[in-house]
């Protein structure tokens, strides 16, 4: 079954958001199936303007990511405005401009057949291992009739690839399987019209107006027919700058869909894919709600650089999953790195640096530093600045600001739910400890921070502008043995010194601002660390490194 959209429809649309003539020429081609060489031939542009052209089309949507689930997700966007245009008049197209047609739905159901709508879902030819997790999930959804799990975990952890994986393995157990990126943020609201719609099979349905009919709706037909309903990107929804699992204003519908389909009786299967968990899971959790996050073996890790004509010895792969946390992404990355720089052996990047963090993984871990609360980016730098597990005792012992305990557990708990920290016993205690990409993420900006931080006090001669040199101790930073395998490691003020080098370089003319360091920390000789906390320690570190 397909659903013809007329030209000018799209070109109104398309009008609305600043589509130039030739970008919409482009993605109509694009939509209608043709390939980016195909389209520059008959344009008579290169490759490169194509793609160019289309990549404008997908920021005026305000769709991001990579690969063809971008094209995908314009299709759904372009459709579901269609839907919505129908829904509230009918729709009489002015000419007859040609139509381009986009599958939702594989067959009728009113024919008996399963249907799929797999939106923007992306493509899984490539698949490595994980047998164990496929095997468990198929075992709740299957078997266990769960209404609601959580795929988990760091962006680059593979969750929406394992997701996409499990659905086609499971598909012939549902009459319906419906894939959805929240990454453009619906609203509740018109995420529900939209998904509502699709039961009906293209003819037009009575869309209740209120959000709470919306959910009985959508409860009435998950009970009517068996869903598969996967909800990738579902951290988009959730407010960033808080502590974890909190919804945007505007968005808290989407908390109560998930409440009412974890607790009331249907046959039907939510799966939420996102890199936060939200509130209200640790609570809903039990017989029929659960949550996984995905990890990386050693036999995935294997196949990765295997794919990429890489061999490397099991203490090399050892040493690898032990740096990168177990990060899809990041592996994948690193192998193509070795064949392109080191001459495919591991060895000599293992050799040459201690943690490899190519740009696009750097972009990923800004997003997830730049979505914690301050409270839990301190608690983030703290954990960096000792270079080792860190325990709840030495975290109060440390931190300037008397924080509750409970508020500190908020905090590590919020880390958690966001997969950043994970938590070990050692000595009879336990202990916190960030996974290895976000330490080495958390130590450059931290680094970079107060190497700012230290310039500003040369230029101002003043401690004004000291945020993090007033609130951590960079003297804890000492490794004491713990880190990674094969990994040697330098305190924070050795980087730091690193990083002033060029400005404090021992040669004649270059000590006036080693000078102004040297006066200001003199000045807080007799100030208490309730004025200064700990910018008079930290100053005083940073000048004897600088001296060696």
């Amino acid at each position: 079954m397909t659903t013809p959209i007329p030209q000018n429809f799209v070109q109104t649309i398309a009008k609305q958001r600043n589509v130039t003539d030739a970008e919409l020429e482009t993605v109509f081609m694009a939509l209608d199936g043709q390939s980016t060489a195909t389209i520059a031939t008959k344009l008579g542009i290169s490759d490169i303007a194509v793609r160019k052209r289309l990549g404008e089309v997908y920021k005026k949507f305000q769709i991001g990511g990579n690969g063809p689930g971008k094209l995908s997700e314009l299709r759904h966007q372009l459709l579901f405005s269609y839907h919505t245009d129908q829904g509230t008049k009918d729709f009489n197209p002015q000419g007859k401009g040609s139509l381009f047609k986009m599958a939702i739905l594989s067959e009728g159901f009113a024919n008996g057949h399963r249907q799929q709508d797999w939106g923007q879902a992306p493509d899984v030819s490539v698949f490595y291992g994980r047998t164990e997790e496929l095997t468990t999930l198929k075992q709740w959804i299957v078997s266990d009739n769960c209404r609601l799990i959580a795929l988990l975990g760091l962006a680059g952890s593979g969750k929406t690839t394992l997701s996409v994986q499990l659905a086609k393995q499971v598909q012939n157990e549902f009459d319906f399987v419906i894939w959805r990126s929240l990454r453009s943020t619906p609203t509740p609201s018109d995420f529900l019209a939209g998904l509502i719609q699709l039961f009906y099979n293209q003819q037009k349905s009575d869309v209740p107006i209120d959000l709470n009919g919306q959910i009985s709706r959508l409860v009435e037909e998950l009970r009517k027919h068996r869903c598969l309903v996967i909800l990738d990107d579902f951290e988009a929804v959730l407010r960033p700058e808080e502590l974890a699992g909190h919804y945007r204003e505007g968005y808290e519908g989407y908390r109560d869909l998930i409440v009412r389909l974890c607790e009331v009786n249907h046959n039907s299967c939510l799966v939420l894919v996102s890199s936060e968990e939200p509130t209200e899971l640790g609570l809903l959790a039990g017989e029929k709600v659960r949550s996984l996050k995905p990890a990386i073996s050693e036999e995935i890790a294997r196949e990765i650089f295997q794919e990429k004509g890489l061999s490397p010895q099991n203490q090399e792969l050892e040493i690898l999953l032990s740096r990168y946390g177990g990060n899809l992404l990041a592996l994948k990355i690193v192998a193509t790195t070795i064949n392109e720089f080191f001459e495919g052996n591991v060895l000599k990047l293992l050799e040459a640096t201690a943690l490899f963090i190519e740009e696009h993984i750097s972009n990923l871990l800004a997003q997830q530093f730049d979505r914690m609360s301050s409270s839990e980016q301190d608690i983030a730098y703290w954990i960096a600045i000792a270079q080792s597990p860190i325990s709840l005792a030495t975290l109060r012992q440390q931190m300037l600001v008397n924080s509750s305990l409970s508020d500190l557990l908020k905090n590590l708990d919020s880390l958690g739910r966001r997969s950043l920290i994970y938590k070990i016993s050692e000595g009879g205690e336990t202990v916190f400890m960030l996974q290895p990409l976000i330490v080495q993420y958390v130590t450059d900006r931290l680094v970079e921070q107060i190497r700012v931080e230290v310039l500003e006090t040369v230029k101002t001669q003043g401690i004004e502008r000291m945020r993090l040199l007033n609130t951590h101790n960079l003297s804890i930073s000492i490794a004491k043995g713990k880190g990674n395998k094969g990994e040697p490691s330098s305190s924070i003020l050795a980087l730091v010194k690193n990083r002033l080098q060029v400005l404090f370089v021992k040669t004649t003319g270059s000590e006036e601002p080693l000078n102004i360091l040297k006066k200001v920390a003199s000045e807080l000789e007799e100030k208490s660390i309730l004025e200064v906390g700990y910018a008079r320690e930290n100053l005083a570190q940073i000048i004897s490194e600088i001296q060696r």
